[in-house]
């Protein structure tokens, strides 16, 4: 099975890059860091010879971007489409205004997902919300938070490989889920 990670040199896409690859899975990326840019649309392309597409990268707004070019050419095929959201979308009060554009991306990316979900028996596009990940990008997130509630919140925080275990999972499990959240 090929699998195509967006954001996979870093944090949970790195995690299940990693997992999927010792487990044999065929799998590829796209990161910023190596000259994929998920807000340059001329490389959506890539990603539709795979099987699946785990849709982890955030670049304001164009993860479903990404979502809606390929599920344009997956509609009604046998594909898979895991779209990595925050569980902290749904939960605005308390936080700070500036992760707001971040939290109305994301559930903009679960309503498509789930709206995939109601409509397209084959195709599968599955949400997983994994809440706080202790992941770099996360913890340049928190700069603005009190040290006490960046304490609080890393004792807390989930770790990278046990997303990717939950991401392995979904691909594997023939059930398609609406939502597969933690935190």
């Amino acid at each position: 099975m090929k699998v195509f990670i967006t954001g996979h040199t870093s944090g949970i896409g790195l995690a299940t890059y990693n997992l999927l690859q010792l487990n044999g899975y065929t799998v590829s990326g796209g990161s910023r860091s190596t000259g994929w840019d998920l807000s340059d649309r001329e490389n959506y392309h890539n990603v539709l010879d795979y099987d699946v597409l785990v849709n982890n990268a955030v670049c304001q707004g164009y993860q479903l971007e990404l979502l809606r070019y390929v599920y344009a050419s997956w509609q009604g095929k046998t594909k898979t489409i895991i779209n990595v959201g925050s569980a902290h979308s749904k939960h605005q009060i308390g936080r700070p205004l500036a992760r707001l554009d971040y939290n109305v991306n994301k559930a903009s990316l679960e309503q498509y997902s789930n709206w995939i979900y109601e409509n397209d028996n084959i195709c599968r596009s599955m949400m997983y919300n994994p809440g706080f990940v202790d992941t770099p990008l996360a913890r340049t997130g928190m700069n603005e938070w009190p040290l006490a509630d960046q304490k609080q919140v890393l004792e807390r925080a989930m770790d990278p490989k046990t997303c990717a275990e939950t991401i392995k999972f979904m691909i594997e499990n023939k059930n398609s889920f609406r939502e597969v959240t933690h935190g």
